[in-house]
């Protein structure tokens, strides 16, 4: 079943329309088999949140539309530029879409948001985008641009989801999954947040995947999983302009990626937003059996700034990785509690300091 909210009553280019209510009466009114929402092409304003307290529910637009503010193409008639379908929040909306948290409710499975645009009204005015709280299984958001929102996504004990080509900007926080998750896969999307906020964040994630992703400034942290077991991060294109880019706490992780700590267009390299000095690591690794391998760290930090720090624990690798840009011989910092730490092709005895630990080093 496929429902154009249109034919229902939805109004285009109103922006004093509220269209939640029309497509949360056609979401809940679907058959026990679910069904798609179809977002036409134009813009859909909603003062209220899109609900979806049900499974095997879809929106889905035409395309994504604008990617950006400075997109330069502009159409009659519609206050925003660029093409595709677009949810876009009035002043009030707090959130575009969400599945609210009921407890002792059935999980939510199969929700599927699919190519369109959701614009709000600003980083500063504590909106979110999409809010998954209710117990979940089988999100899947793919292809969705979203700008000018506090938060793109914030998804609440994820288990199976998928976060496929989305383009994720002009947001203070990207991508918030808090809660355990399991098989949490983020990948082939672009994210780019503001100081102060997190473009990835993972809270206890267990065999998350996260790969391919372009990960740009300027959030104060691109990458952060805390609590995280046996996960994935592979193939990512991360560029920060501070300390702390990538933080991974928790045992049996692999990292292996490009990370580019970057001066600003003066060639200062600037102090972090919320005060963590040089020592703190580009890369910061904090638990047991966690692998960094076959990376590329181009770093411009001062000399004396550590680029990759193991933090604490057992087991933990550091193997086949480049460590250029400017010279530090605190390439690799191990701090003196830790155990059977193993660096390998990755930095020279010159190159690293590892205390009082027992590091094996090879080169």
């Amino acid at each position: 079943m496929v429902i154009d909210p249109v034919n229902y009553g939805a109004r285009l280019n109103d922006p004093n329309f509220d269209n939640a209510p029309i497509i949360n009466d056609l979401i809940n009114n679907l058959p026990p088999s679910g069904g798609v929402i179809e977002l036409t092409a134009g813009e859909m304003w909603i003062h209220s949140p899109i609900k979806i307290n049900r499974s095997y529910v879809t929106i889905r637009g035409v395309n994504a539309g604008t990617r950006s503010n400075i997109d330069p193409e502009e159409q009659a008639g519609l206050n925003h530029p660029g093409g595709g379908s677009k949810l876009v929040l009035g002043d009030n909306c707090e959130t575009a879409i969400v599945s609210e948290r009921r407890v002792g409710a059935p999980r939510v499975s199969s929700i599927q948001l699919e190519s369109f645009l959701i614009q709000g009204r600003g980083t500063d005015r504590g909106q979110i985008a999409v809010k998954i709280d209710q117990d979940n299984d089988a999100v899947r958001i793919i292809g969705v641009s979203i700008i000018n929102v506090d938060t793109g996504l914030r998804l609440n004990g994820a288990d199976a989801c998928t976060v496929r080509g989305c383009w994720i900007s002009e947001v203070r926080n990207g991508l918030l999954s808090v809660g355990a998750s399991q098989q949490l896969l983020v990948a082939n999307n672009y994210f780019g947040t503001q100081p102060l906020g997190k473009s990835v964040f993972l809270e206890n994630p267990n065999w998350a995947n996260i790969v391919g992703n372009n990960i740009y400034p300027d959030g104060h942290v691109c990458l952060e999983a805390i609590g995280a077991n046996d996960c994935t991060f592979t193939g990512n294109n991360i560029q920060s302009y501070y300390t702390g880019a990538v933080i991974i706490k928790g045992n049996g992780n692999l990292f292996s990626g490009k990370v580019q700590a970057l001066r600003d267009g003066a060639g200062n390299w600037k102090s972090d937003p919320i005060g963590r000095d040089g020592l703190y690591g580009l890369i910061h690794v904090d638990g047991n059996d966690n692998h960094i391998s076959a990376s590329i760290i181009n770093s411009a930090q001062p000399e004396n700034d550590t680029r990759i720090l193991i933090m604490g624990g057992n087991g933990n690798w550091v193997t086949n990785t480049k460590i250029y840009g400017i010279s530090s011989n605190r390439k690799v910092v191990v701090n003196g509690s830790c155990v059977d730490t193993l660096i390998v092709q990755s930095a020279s005895s010159f190159d690293v300091d590892k205390a009082s630990s027992n590091t094996t080093i090879v080169w």
